[in-house]
């Protein structure tokens, strides 16, 4: 009977290697997910939301207000409106279907007047004229207009 107990546990533990196996990968499995949800953007700030908004710093501040700029002069080429960047005070992206940012920003416009105004540029460089900016500032009605990429 002895033996018969050795034979089944060295020729028999394909069962317990299949669970071990098993155990493993989810032991495995649980600890990324624990790495992805603690994950935090560049490795600082609070807790990255996937697909949430993300404030903008540094280089990353840099590039917005390049796209910033892009639009305002691709739609002053055209029918306007005519807008230069004074100074932006903040400015966030969020990955939505393409990329949608999000700028709180003093505008200067062709009369030389100042204002402060929220802008969304929503990019969606696969469609003919994808790029959606909206300006939103206060006592004007909402503008929304489109340009290609």
């Amino acid at each position: 009977m002895h033996s018969r107990a050795i034979h089944h546990f060295v020729f028999a533990p394909q069962a317990t290697l299949k669970q071990s196996t098993m155990f493993v990968a989810k032991i495995l499995l649980l600890c990324t997910a624990c790495v992805l949800v603690s994950a935090t953007p560049h490795g600082f700030g609070g807790p990255m939301i996937v697909g949430g908004p993300r404030t903008l710093e540094g280089e990353d501040l840099v590039a917005a207000q390049q796209t910033l700029q892009s639009s305002l002069t691709k739609l002053a080429s055209g029918d306007g409106p005519h807008y230069r960047i004074s100074r932006i005070l903040s400015a966030s992206v969020q990955v939505v279907a393409g990329s949608k940012h999000v700028y709180s920003v003093e505008l200067i416009d062709n009369k030389g007047a100042t204002k402060v105004c929220d802008v969304e540029i929503w990019s969606r460089s696969w469609l003919e004229n994808g790029i959606e900016v909206i300006f939103k500032c206060p006592n004007e009605p909402e503008l929304v207009k489109k340009h290609s990429a």
